[in-house]
């Protein structure tokens, strides 16, 4: 609890269950509201209470306690650690046999600028789009950037917002019922590409047909997205009379290359459905197929 006002936070003057405290010497101080006292960037105490007219900035044991605290007493120091790391939080010293922590100390600011310091590349790879490091110091030595000088970039850690923007796929569980009682019943279809390189054919895109009863996967290379139309006709012409059987349903994710006059047209004269899903994704049917990120 402290009555000076300056040093709370985010300060509250709705009251908590606590309206009034009691002293030593008997008389009781009005609760003003509640605050929070940040003493570095990953360390605060909540719910510190305003107090009309008391003097002196007190910590209660039992509150720190409760925010995940251990303080441990010695006989010329107390530590408050924080519970789950066992990490100092901050260090106090006797003074007139009371147990005095100073948040104004010179050693806690130093140590608050060194971990800012050290962390200001990345914080620049953060305000710039996750941009690369090596973008980053062209940017530097060009001086492109107002107020971006003097900064060092290392790549001394992944960036997990980046890790998880590349992630493209993750691994779909195994499937072991299945919903079609034929091959040919329901076919899955998905283009992907371009990738980072053509092929050496000049390929830029690939096709993948699967069919949802055998798990029968047909790929086709191609270098422009109009050309899906006329391998998908073709395909499914071929397999039709091959196999003396018919396609009931296609499902697709709702793209250009497959929704069109085009398709549509040969779909309905085959009486072959087609099944959209805006947001559909080959694992809820158990199809590992690569989606088009172009």
């Amino acid at each position: 609890m402290t009555g000076s006002k300056e040093v709370l936070s985010d300060l509250k003057y709705q009251l908590l269950k606590i309206s009034q405290v009691t002293i030593g010497d008997g008389s009781e101080l009005k609760v003003l509201g509640h605050g929070k006292v940040v003493i570095s960037p990953d360390t605060s105490i909540e719910k510190v209470l305003l107090v009309e007219s008391l003097g002196y900035n007190l910590l209660s044991v039992l509150q720190l306690c409760e925010c995940n605290f251990t303080v441990v007493f010695g006989r010329y120091h107390v530590l408050i650690l924080h519970t789950i790391s066992l990490k100092v939080a901050f260090v106090g010293f006797v003074e007139n046999r009371m147990y005095v922590v100073d948040f104004s100390k010179e050693t806690t600011h130093i140590a608050t600028s060194l971990m800012a310091k050290s962390d200001v590349g990345w914080l620049w790879h953060r305000r710039l789009g996750h941009v690369g490091m090596r973008n980053l110091q062209t940017l530097v030595k060009g001086e492109h950037v107002e107020g971006l000088t003097n900064v060092n970039f290392s790549k001394d850690r992944p960036c997990s917002s980046c890790v998880a923007g590349k992630m493209h796929e993750k691994n779909h569980p195994k499937v072991t019922t299945i919903n079609t009682s034929r091959p040919f019943q329901l076919i899955h279809m998905d283009l992907f590409g371009p990738p980072t390189y053509d092929s050496l054919g000049g390929k830029k895109y690939c096709l993948v047909i699967v069919d949802d009863y055998t798990r029968y996967t047909w790929t086709f290379y191609i270098k422009k997205k109009t050309e899906v139309q006329k391998i998908f006709i073709d395909w499914a012409t071929q397999v039709q009379r091959q196999y003396e059987t018919t396609i009931l349903a296609i499902r697709s994710d709702n793209g250009t290359e497959f929704k069109n006059y085009t398709m549509e047209e040969f779909l309905s004269i085959e009486g072959i459905r087609h099944q959209y899903s805006a947001a559909y994704t080959p694992q809820q049917n158990g199809v590992v197929v690569m989606r088009d990120r172009s």
